[in-house]
This record gives C-alpha cells, sequence and structure tokens, in this order.
C-alpha cells in the first residue's frame, strides 16, 4: 500500500472515530433529562476530546477532559511541552470555552518536570484533583504538596472557612492517606 493510501486510510479512521465520540456524545445527552448548561458542557468536553483525538500531537496522548461552566479542565501525562501546549491550545480554541486549567504533567523517559520531580504517578493525580477543586471553588493562596499520599498544605487564605475547606477537599480526595494542615490565616 502506497504511503499517501495509508495516509487517506489513517485519517479516514480518525474522522470516523471522531465523529462516533461526538455522536454519541449527543445521543447520551439527549436521552438524557439535563438542564441546559449541563448539555452545554458536556457538548464542549465531546468536542475538546474529539479534537484532541485527531490532532497528530495529542492523539496518543492519555489527556482527561471536564467542562463546568465553559471552564476546560485538563489532565493527564504527556511526553512533551509541546503536547501540553497543543492540548490547551486546542482546548482554548473551541467555541463555549470560557477559560482552561491545563493540570497535565510533562513526562519524560519516567521522569515528571520539574513542577513534579521525584513524584509518582498517584501523587501527581492527586494533586491534579485537589488544584482542580481548589481553583472551582475559589480557594486561593493554599498551596499543596503531595507525597506517598500524604498531603501538606501550606500558604495563607482570606478566612478560617477557607482554611477549612481547602483541608475538607484534601481530605475527600480519593488515594489521599492524611493531611496536614498549615494553612495561615491572613487577618
Amino acid at each position: 500500500m502506497s504511503k499517501q493510501r495509508r495516509l487517506k486510510t489513517c485519517f479516514g479512521r480518525r474522522a470516523i472515530r471522531v465523529l462516533l465520540i461526538v455522536l454519541g456524545a449527543f445521543l447520551a445527552l439527549a436521552g438524557a433529562n439535563c438542564e441546559r448548561r449541563s448539555v452545554a458542557d458536556s457538548a464542549i468536553t465531546a468536542i475538546v476530546k474529539s479534537k484532541l483525538a485527531v490532532d497528530n500531537e495529542t492523539s496518543s496522548a492519555n489527556i482527561s477532559v471536564d467542562t463546568k461552566g465553559g471552564v476546560v479542565t485538563l489532565t493527564g501525562v504527556v511526553m512533551t511541552q509541546a503536547n501540553k501546549e497543543q492540548a490547551e491550545r486546542i482546548a482554548r480554541n473551541t467555541e463555549g470555552v470560557t477559560r482552561v486549567i491545563n493540570n497535565i504533567t510533562v513526562e519524560t523517559d519516567g521522569e515528571h518536570d520539574a513542577a513534579g520531580a521525584g513524584m509518582s504517578a498517584s501523587d501527581l493525580a492527586i494533586l491534579s484533583k485537589i488544584k482542580t477543586r481548589y481553583v472551582a471553588e475559589d480557594v486561593i493562596g493554599a498551596k499543596v504538596e503531595v507525597r506517598d499520599g500524604v498531603v501538606t498544605l501550606t500558604g495563607n487564605v482570606e478566612n478560617a472557612q477557607t482554611r477549612v475547606r481547602a483541608e475538607n477537599i484534601a481530605r475527600a480526595t480519593s488515594g489521599v492517606k492524611s493531611v496536614n494542615n498549615m494553612i495561615e490565616v491572613s487577618q
């Protein structure tokens, strides 16, 4: 088979896969009794996933997409910084997206980039989940470190309620063994 024909076949398969993903998402939404905003968020998620699946730089990456109120959160692990940036570009350039939270980590030769140096994949997943919830719930000023499932919270927050909320979010995250809350409240 010629190279040109193989490329056409590969492109055709990807196009069909994208169409099936989008069609499946819309069919699932049509059968569900969802409110308008949830339908829009689900549609955005489906479109971003489809675009990631057909893009040459991100198609083989393990990237999860979640949308809430037009805010797209990307999580997962990619091999290069360029893959991470491309995934964010794709999400940002999708209609209906108001903001992109890029929690994708870069892994090269089994080593994580500086932000995740020495961290296991499960610790990175915990860190990503906690940070995503902090953004969604406006927990500002809290810093998170994770080692072997033990979460340490530091930083300064506005009030005691935010300090407690930060700790509760961390405790409720799957995979967390314990939480050390050393957050200070600004007065």
